[in-house]
């Protein structure tokens, strides 16, 4: 039997490449960007060969791009709809394909048209412009996807922690007036019972166990409103009610200061656009073979000096101001682009053309690079806030139960005081007190003061005494 040859993906690479290729990377948002690429590629080689018919260029461009968009967006609605899983990536890649093979033999059929030549490309050019936009196509819809699954989960985070900011605030209202409530009904009562002790001894004449029972009540009583008081403010220092904006926003400082941290990803996407620029350029002046050589070697070379800008000066430049690290970052990129045009002029020789136009094309990766740092700053933002925006989330919602748990205690509190047996409340020890006094007998009021003691005593027993 013929054994397998291929090691099978495992079934976490399967689901690595089912996300990274997917309906996503049929969104119009990513499909426009990747052409505004090629197009952008291609009208530089085009200016550069042939300076008076760049209008012409321009148009055939547009002409094959647009038809490319129209036909992606078309194609992905129908491969999302009636296909999943690994059948649909194998089915986007060759839509991709397919669609940009299309494009570009109606690009040279539109310049044809119009009795212009397109530049000739071999088999090994156009396979290796094919392989780079399959790649293109796919990251671009891989970081569109990535960037608005952020923001959509920012947006979320936000609506949720403003719904808890609501139902904090509910919870302070809640809790307060309650307290206005039972607080304002147990002082009236407490003051009402100090009035009667006031007007009592005033008017009678009392002896010594009488006085020393009233002032013991006297002392019960400010106690129990001294508990009280305490209650009013009575908050965790953590519970603050929190005010937030249901929008998630983005300013340009944090997004270039998240830009221009130290990326490990950024290093291989260098190589890998390296790659496919140098061995479509180099093809030019050389067979397959040779040009697939340096091309891998310049696409190390690459590799290897971005990651040691990100690991070694990057990140030395944190401390720094935001504008320095930009201009850092811009310095190394036109000092790397430099040093890109300088290889492929050695390789170019004397050809002043192809230098030229090494010269124009160097403006693509030049916006790959500030493209590619804006765009990691708002992946890396939006992460950052969406994880800040969980960890409020999370003191919030302990903030709450902190909150709800004070008002089952305060609810227990106020019913046993005002809706439990009507012989233990305030007003019943109030009442029975006036009542008393009223007789103005010394000996009656010595015996009721016992009672009422014991009463306010219990009531004082239910409130806790906590700072």
């Amino acid at each position: 039997m013929t054994e397998l040859t291929i090691t099978p993906l495992s079934p976490d690479s399967r689901r690595q490449f089912q996300n990274l290729v997917g309906a996503h990377t049929f969104n119009l948002t990513s499909l426009i960007f990747a052409s505004l690429v090629f197009s952008l590629g291609r009208l530089t080689v085009y200016a550069a060969n042939e300076t008076e018919f760049l209008f012409y260029s321009a148009g055939a461009v547009a002409i094959s791009e647009i038809a490319v968009v129209v036909s992606l967006s078309i194609l992905g609605k129908y491969i999302s709809r009636n296909s999943d899983g690994t059948f649909q990536a194998i089915l986007t890649c060759l839509a991709i394909l397919l669609v940009n093979i299309f494009g570009t033999l109606l690009f040279e059929t539109v310049l044809h048209v119009w009795r212009l030549e397109p530049i000739p490309q071999n088999l090994f050019q156009r396979e290796i412009s094919l392989a780079f936009t399959l790649v293109v196509y796919l990251g671009c819809g891989w970081t569109f996807q990535a960037l608005v699954r952020n923001l959509k989960q920012v947006v979320l985070a936000k609506g949720i922690l403003a719904d808890l900011s609501k139902r904090q605030l509910d919870l302070y209202r809640e809790i307060r007036d309650a307290r206005t409530y039972s607080i304002r009904e147990i002082s009236l009562e407490i003051q009402s019972t100090l009035g009667t002790i006031e007007t009592f001894t005033m008017s009678n004449s009392v002896n010594q166990t009488l006085s020393t029972r009233l002032g013991q009540l006297q002392v019960i009583l400010h106690e129990l409103q001294d508990r009280v008081n305490q209650i009013t403010n009575r908050f965790p220092r953590s519970a603050q009610i929190r005010q937030v904006h249901p929008l998630a926003r983005f300013s340009l400082g944090k997004v270039l200061s998240a830009g221009t941290r130290p990326n490990q990803v950024f290093p291989k996407l260098v190589s890998l656009v390296a790659f496919f620029g140098f061995c479509s350029w180099l093809s030019y002046f050389m067979d397959a073979l040779h040009a697939a050589f340096w091309g891998m070697s310049l696409s190390i070379s690459s590799f290897v000096i971005f990651f040691g800008y990100e690991k070694y000066i990057s990140a030395k430049l944190l401390k720094v101001a935001l504008w320095f690290r930009v201009l850092a970052f811009e310095t190394f990129v036109l000092i790397y682009l430099f040093f890109w045009l300088l290889i492929l002029g050695f390789f170019a020789g004397d050809n002043s053309v192809a230098y030229g136009a090494a010269l124009i094309y160097a403006v693509i990766p030049f916006i790959f690079f500030n493209t590619g740092l804006v765009l990691s700053g708002l992946v890396a933002s939006s992460q950052e806030q969406r994880g800040q925006l969980a960890e409020q989330a999370t003191i919030l919602r302990g903030e709450l139960a902190v909150l709800d748990q004070i008002r089952t205690d305060e609810n227990k509190i106020w019913k046993s005081l005002f809706a439990g047996d009507i012989s233990l409340s305030p007003t019943t020890a109030s009442v029975i007190l006036r009542d008393v006094t009223l007789s103005k007998d010394p000996e009656r009021v010595a015996l009721a003061i016992v009672n009422v003691s014991a009463l306010w005593n219990s009531l004082l027993d239910k409130i806790p005494n906590k700072t």
